[in-house]
């Protein structure tokens, strides 16, 4: 009996002493900050196209491809003189009208005169008085078709919608063009911007990111974010997100990449265990080894944590403790 509660004494003792010595390390040393990227294009959605807005014959084009343009600035013109005779003929209506209205209410005031002093009937002024009012009426037909020459003939100059490089020219002299013929696209080059189509996950780490790009043709071009398009597309279970160029801006049209640093790094896969089918990371505190669950964990990949930065991390001898076993740190050199 002695002999035995020696035993049990000695085995406790020695299981007492048998701590394992570990290598441990703060969190924040061994984060790794990785690089993530997706497919992206450089986008101009202000790629106007200039349409012809009535019938007629192009006369001249003033421009070329690859020209600079200004807004407001002629790019061609269209032969008018059918239009101009239509400008001068509402003219001329207008004026005979106004010369009609004129001498209608002068006889209006002569019949109201008459039948204050009851040498005309009532009839009478009625009479002038509807006679004035059509006039009225078609006076004010005539202001307006007036004013449809004058729009048709300003239309006879096609001018440039806003600041820009001629992309395409797609009329020439002498080319018969109608109502919504395409005649030029200018390409403005102020308002490029990237565009790319990023899973959930993707959109949450880039937005805290400080660090984003453009990749293309060798080159990174830096950008800033401008807009995360609140629509799920169903098939691809992607976001459209845009951004801003910073610096300098890459041709539109342009494919590649966008890149952005994570702002946190994320744990080697060399430092992730498992414990009874649960991925996570043993911690070295008070003398004992300890187990913390890593939610989101996937067995072979780095992992991202949201730990105390300082947490000792055990590097070595991981993988041959237990939680709640007594560990030695090791002295580092």
């Amino acid at each position: 009996m002695k002999y035995l509660l020696g035993c049990v004494v000695f085995f406790v003792s020695y299981s007492l002493s048998a701590a394992s010595t570990v290598v441990v390390k703060p969190l924040s040393e061994l984060l790794q900050k990785t690089s993530q990227s997706a497919p992206a294009k450089v986008i101009n959605e202000d790629h106007a196209t200039v349409s012809a807005r009535l019938t007629a014959s192009v006369e001249q084009v003033l421009i070329k491809v690859g020209q600079q343009v200004e807004q407001g600035q002629p790019l061609l013109n269209l032969e008018c003189r059918d239009y101009e005779l239509l400008q001068l003929q509402s003219i001329s209506a207008h004026k005979s009208l106004l010369a009609q209205v004129r001498l209608a209410r002068q006889q209006l005031s002569r019949a109201e005169r008459l039948l204050r002093q009851k040498n005309a009937s009532k009839e009478l002024r009625d009479q002038r008085k509807a006679e004035l009012d059509s006039l009225v009426a078609q006076l004010d037909g005539a202001k307006a078709r007036m004013a449809e020459a004058d729009l048709a003939v300003e239309r006879c100059i096609v001018l440039a919608p806003s600041d820009g490089v001629v992309t395409e020219r797609l009329v020439s002299n002498g080319d018969l063009v109608i109502p919504g013929s395409l005649l030029v696209r200018v390409l403005s080059q102020d308002t490029q911007e990237v565009s790319a189509a990023l899973s959930h996950r993707q959109v949450a780490d880039m937005q805290l990111s400080n660090q984003i790009y453009f990749q293309f043709n060798g080159q990174r071009y830096p950008l800033s974010l401008r807009a995360v398009v609140p629509y799920m597309d169903n098939r691809a279970r992607t976001q459209n997100v845009r951004f801003s160029f910073t610096e300098t801006k890459a041709l539109s049209g342009s494919s590649g990449r966008v890149s952005w640093l994570e702002d946190k790094g994320r744990l080697p896969v060399q430092f992730v265990v498992s414990r009874n089918g649960e991925l996570g990371l043993m911690k070295a505190e008070n003398g004992k080894a300890e187990f913390v669950v890593l939610p989101g964990a996937i067995e072979g990949q780095a992992v991202r944590v949201d730990l105390p930065l300082d947490m000792l991390i055990i590097t070595e001898g991981q993988h041959a403790v237990e939680s709640g076993s007594e560990v030695t740190v090791a002295a580092q050199e």
